[in-house]
């Protein structure tokens, strides 16, 4: 069984819902897989900062844990609002022993090899700024795609690195289908996404890496 910590932007103006959704999207896939999580904690709102982080995460990180991020970001942090809350040069040690998945903007450009030079087991997160859609079925598509390396990796028996090719592949899907659409727009924001995909760290990590041994 694994520990899960999840922090999510649900108070951002323009993308709070959308990120709580994606975080509830997660939610629904480990209630499904019964038996997967050990526990779960999530960390929303004001408390997503860097002193709430530094008591939160040593409880956790020295067995291996997942923590996925749902927020804003750039290339040395995470953040919510003004305040960054994983920080390049400051508080990554926090994360050593972690699977750290994030959909946040440009953060694998220096934010995830900094990760795995201090500890961190894995890194899946995007190296340039993506997009995010709100409205119908183009909010789906980009959940499901932001998603999808971390449902991929844990709904079968694969490594990291597999899961994101299997996100890449997703990605590919939807963008053929919406070019066969002629939305060329939404099409080429996948593109951008896609192409902006990196995973660092140990590629044949597996879940059962994760597993706390009681």
């Amino acid at each position: 069984m694994i520990n899960f910590i999840i922090a999510y932007d649900n108070s951002d103006a323009n993308l709070g819902a959308y990120f709580e959704e994606c975080k509830n999207h997660l939610l629904g896939v480990l209630t499904e897989q019964s038996g997967l999580a050990n526990e779960i904690r999530e960390i929303c709102g004001n408390r997503c900062n860097d002193a709430h982080i530094d008591i939160l995460i040593p409880q956790y990180n020295s067995n291996p844990f997942i923590f996925v991020a749902y927020s804003h970001g750039n290339e040395k942090a995470l953040y919510f609002g003004n305040c960054r809350y994983v920080e390049k040069d400051v508080n990554i040690h926090n994360f050593a022993n972690s699977l750290f998945y994030t959909t946040a903007c440009s953060v694998g450009k220096e934010l995830g090899a900094h990760l795995i030079e201090n500890g961190c087991l894995a890194f899946i997160g995007y190296d340039e700024t993506v997009s995010a859609y709100k409205l119908t079925e183009k909010k789906d598509i980009s959940k499901n795609c932001d998603n999808a390396g971390i449902i991929e990796f844990l709904s079968d028996d694969i490594t990291i690195w597999e899961a994101y090719m299997r996100m890449r592949n997703y990605y590919t899907q939807q963008i053929n289908k919406f070019e066969n659409l002629e939305d060329m727009m939404f099409a080429g924001d996948l593109v951008e996404a896609r192409d902006a995909l990196v995973c660092l760290g140990d590629k044949n990590l597996k879940k059962e890496n994760l597993f706390v041994h009681r």
